[in-house]
């Protein structure tokens, strides 16, 4: 279970890091709101189809799936207020009563069907082995499965899976998202913003102000001075080196959860030199991940070695090691595969110099680590080399050529359960790496099926040691996120999994 006391608010204050004009000029330039306005800056771009970019439309509260997950980063009632799995293969779901969408469509299981059947059809939903969905009454939905499948409820939480009125569509092409939850969509501008205002035929918790303006904000600094000139309630994604500069700036609130998210290095393991497993174990134990931590993150986050935290569920395997650096051992197994030092000291192997590219985005970090893995790589004769792109245009290098390792974050619960873990390291999950290994598909598999949870358990933890063993991947560090807001800003809590703002439950006092 999640640890309550990440969630505790700390206080902190705003940045004393001198800002450069343009950067000042450009938060003046995003319009400021009304008082009964909720304003959020965010680097992330929003999307109007849940199937795509719809991250932005759960969290705000537009659109809500069957399957919610609470703050214990666990399945819960959402527009389903129970479910039971009847046979190995088939699962039932309780629809709620008396709810409405945004047009005054009403929630039915016709409808929930409808919109599901677009969800199972998706390339989002190509590994989650649903055949078939259907209404059993008015109130209950059917789902069939391909085989026994323990995760479905923790899937059918994720954004691509919210319930949609038909009224979205015109000619089968989503034109406007409209969803059952306290907001409703008002209008969105691709990279600049999403507008919502408050629903009060909302079933739940009505909330308390009557619109929210989502501004799209990449830059980190310009997001953070435009919470300072009292353009924005809520600042997300703050950099953690900069929560020691955020102590003592008055109106200004500072929450730091941590959440099941790591950043860590993929290799391609298909190509030379990590097709070599010692050479990746290699790289794993250069990395001082505790000085790592220490200096670029100001010890905000923690090292880590495995995927999930065991500070935020049992699914975590506790018996992982705690610290893997060692560079004498790391030194010595290059040697072992013919790494050995040359005259620059960057090591060569017949007559190529072991120089690698690091391929990452500027976000969460990921940069300042990138160059404090340059130098300690090069303390055991490792070039490493450093590419900054675009999320995407990463995403595309790596699924389409060749590469060395690239540099990322992933959250590790994104929906509620450990199969998360097949997305990672199943050989044909989502994560680019050419890892295939017959044991971890076989556990990884097993555990799908399973229901008992301890035994679910086993097979994870058992995952969890090979692939550490195996190191398709290097996990460096847990995540903290840093999310600042308008002391006036009341009722927020974090969300472990992102999965929402809790903006129904938020408020803005009176000066």
């Amino acid at each position: 279970m999640t640890d309550e006391a990440a969630f505790t608010m700390d206080r902190r204050t705003a940045l004393k890091t001198t800002l450069g004009a343009g950067t000042l000029a450009l938060a003046g330039c995003l319009a400021g709101g009304d008082e009964d306005e909720f304003r959020i800056g965010s680097p992330w771009d929003v999307g109007r189809d849940p199937l795509e970019d719809g991250h932005a439309l759960r969290r705000l509260g537009i659109t809500e799936a069957l399957v919610s997950v609470d703050y214990d980063a666990e399945p819960a009632p959402g527009l389903a207020t129970d479910w039971e799995r009847v046979e190995d293969t088939r699962w039932e779901f309780s629809l709620r009563e008396d709810v409405v969408f945004h047009d005054g469509e009403e929630l039915t299981a016709a409808v929930v069907v409808d919109s599901l059947e677009r969800t199972v059809e998706s390339e989002a939903f190509a590994g989650v082995p649903i055949t078939a969905v259907e209404a059993v009454d008015d109130a209950t939905v059917a789902v069939e499965t391909e085989s026994a499948f323990a995760p479905l409820p923790a899937h059918l939480s994720r954004h691509e899976a919210v319930i949609l009125s038909p009224g979205s569509f015109e000619d089968g092409e989503l034109v406007e998202p409209i969803g059952t939850g306290p907001f409703v969509f008002e209008s969105m501008q691709t990279g600049v913003e999403l507008r919502a205002v408050r629903s009060d035929d909302y079933y739940g918790e009505t909330p308390n102000f009557e619109t929210v303006r989502y501004e799209v904000v990449e830059d980190d600094q310009t997001r953070r001075m435009t919470l300072e000139n009292g353009e924005l309630e809520m600042a997300r994604i703050l950099p953690q080196e900069t929560v020691s500069d955020l102590e003592e700036t008055e109106g200004i609130d500072v929450y730091t959860p941590e959440i099941p998210r790591i950043r860590f290095l993929t290799f391609d393991t298909t190509t030379e030199p990590f097709d070599d497993r010692r050479v990746r174990q290699a790289v794993n134990y250069a990395v001082d991940r505790q000085e790592l931590t220490e200096s670029v993150l100001e010890g905000v986050d923690d090292s880590a070695v495995g995927p999930i935290s065991p500070e935020m569920t049992d699914w975590a395997d506790p018996d992982l090691e705690e610290s893997l650096y060692d560079p004498d051992r790391a030194r010595q197994l290059l040697e072992d595969v013919g790494w050995t030092t040359g005259s620059e000291e960057v090591r060569t192997r017949d007559g190529e110099e072991f120089s690698i590219e690091v391929v990452t985005f500027n976000a969460r970090s990921l940069p300042l680590i990138a160059e404090v893995l340059q130098g300690q790589l090069a303390e055991v004769g490792i070039d490493l080399e450093i590419s900054v792109v675009e999320y995407g245009t990463m995403l595309d290098q790596v699924s389409q050529d060749a590469f060395d390792a690239y540099l990322t974050s992933w959250g590790t619960l994104w929906y509620p359960d450990p199969d998360r873990l097949a997305d990672m390291f199943h050989s044909e999950g989502d994560l680019h790496h050419g890892y295939e290994n017959e044991g971890v598909d076989a556990l990884l598999e097993e555990a799908r099926e399973l229901e008992d949870p301890e035994e679910r358990t086993e097979r994870y933890h058992e995952v969890q040691r090979t692939v550490l063993e195996d190191a398709p991947i290097a996990v460096l560090t847990s995540y903290t996120n840093v999310v600042a807001t308008a002391s006036e800003v009341s009722g927020y809590e974090p969300h472990p999994t992102e999965i929402s703002y809790g903006l129904e439950t938020v408020s803005l006092d009176a000066e």
